[in-house]
């Protein structure tokens, strides 16, 4: 696809732009090396003789004072002024006004992760969720509405492994994005965030979901780009080694890995960051056993539902859902193989124990591989990926790379979740497992109205070489 193609398609949302500035930023150079800080280059030195290649912004320019860093952001204190051209601000409107924005209301994170002072963060109550289906678009958006939201640690997990590895904070591509949902964290450190997906459908629904944000938090950082593209082609979208971080949030499963690696691998920076994040869709009672195993009888009863939504019917997403992110490779030529992570949490680090869908047929299993047609769907099944050198690590509630995948939660959380991703027959249907979930709850619960859930979750983290 030629960038003329594909600029002409672009959505661009940001703050402090002119209309003139906003249309010339549609068809500014955002597939060309220029657009890249360490590639722009004012007029006066390509007078001088040198080559764009040659050229890379002063350090002052691009972060303002040696307070712009990531600690900084972390501890709320950062400021993140920056200097530029007006030649560069004539030649890049979209860079010019990332550059020149100051993060005027820096957030504190430092204090959002910080303990209660017992030594402990309170437990969250579970989101609230009362949109049925002929409200939203799909069943993925219902997934990611009624699942539980990306607690600090996550973002902590992430920012801080980009930080020791890369530390550049220019440009961050949100992959297969659906609603958009994670792009507004990414906001609060990247100046440019762009947001991509494969269907038009999930594009407009992130659109809608961060100009509304963008609008309702005007001293954020974060200017946003939009394109439809596939995360195997994400190529199309950038230049070659021009992305400091991308992340696929919940979607992994439904590409083909090999080709959605590469091609992220192919757009990051070297010591560019990849992160990989995905979640189990149902969740585990701790604390009470006679609790957990009337949930689980619940599941059980209610079948594949849940799952369904969250990798789809394919075979393939399912098979590669059943691994965790296990199936997601990071070849060595193109990642530094000692800095590889893979990360469970909740999951006792056996991700094919909480992952695996019923009735999907597992690769170590003995039993007669049933329902596969051919050879080639044999041979075609997914398999580990994880490398013999890449760090392995299980964090659970207890650690604080860990925390905030616990909610404190009523019977009739299940209830809801039901009503949300099933249909009110189903409800009626499973309302005597539902009736024994309150039953004992009442009854074996300290307080007898509420009992303790957590949710699995797996994460790649990579870096480019």
């Amino acid at each position: 696809m030629s960038s003329e193609g594909y600029s002409s398609d672009l959505e661009v949302v940001s703050k402090n732009m002119a209309s003139s500035e906003l249309i010339e930023s549609v068809d500014s150079k955002f597939t060309s090396p220029e657009d890249s800080p360490d590639h722009s280059v004012a007029a006066s030195e390509m007078g001088a003789g040198k080559e764009v290649s040659d050229v890379k912004l002063d350090a002052l320019m691009v972060n303002g004072n040696s307070d712009g860093s990531i600690d900084a952001v972390l501890e709320g204190s950062g400021h993140h002024s920056s200097t530029i051209s007006p030649e560069d601000a004539s030649n890049d409107p979209m860079l010019a006004s990332a550059l020149m924005s100051p993060l005027q209301a820096p957030l504190n994170i430092e204090a959002l992760f910080a303990p209660s002072r017992g030594g402990r963060p309170p437990l969250q109550r579970a989101p609230t969720i009362l949109q049925r289906a002929d409200t939203v678009a799909n069943d993925w958006e219902l997934y990611k509405r009624a699942g539980p939201r990306f607690p600090a640690s996550i973002e902590q997990l992430i920012m801080k492994y980009h930080q020791k590895n890369n530390n550049s904070w220019q440009l961050a591509h949100d992959m297969g994005a659906g609603s958009g949902i994670y792009a507004m964290n990414l906001a609060r450190f990247f100046r440019h965030i762009h947001v991509s997906d494969p269907t038009q459908t999930g594009l407009s629904t992130s659109r809608k979901t961060l100009s509304e944000w963008s609008t309702a938090n005007p001293k954020k950082r974060g200017r946003f780009t939009f394109s439809v593209c596939q995360p195997e082609h994400s190529t199309e979208a950038f230049a070659d080694a021009s992305v400091d971080l991308v992340v696929l949030m919940d979607s992994a499963h439904f590409t083909d890995a090999e080709a959605t690696v590469c091609s992220a691998a192919q757009t990051l920076a070297p010591g560019g960051t990849l992160a990989i994040v995905t979640h189990r869709p149902i969740s585990h009672v701790v604390g009470n056993e006679k609790v957990a195993a009337a949930v689980s009888a619940l599941f059980e009863a209610w079948g594949r539902r849940p799952w369904e939504v969250a990798c789809g019917l394919e075979a393939k997403s399912q098979q590669q859902f059943s691994l965790g992110l296990d199936f997601v490779p990071l070849p060595e030529e193109l990642f530094v193989r000692e800095k590889s992570t893979r990360i469970t949490i909740n999951a006792r680090g056996r991700p094919r124990d909480f992952f695996h869908v019923p009735g999907v047929q597992e690769e170590s299993d003995s039993t007669p591989l049933m329902g596969l047609e051919s050879p080639d769907e044999l041979f075609e099944m997914t398999t580990s990926r994880v490398g013999d050198k890449e760090r392995q690590v299980h964090y659970g509630e207890e650690d604080e790379q860990g925390r905030g995948w616990r909610y404190e939660v009523g019977w009739e959380s299940f209830r809801t979740r039901i009503a949300v991703l099933d249909s009110p027959q189903m409800v009626v249907r499973l309302e005597p497992e539902l009736k024994e979930i309150e039953r004992l709850i009442m009854r074996t619960s300290p307080n007898g109205v509420k009992i303790v859930i957590e949710w699995a979750a797996a994460v790649v983290l990579a870096t480019r070489k």
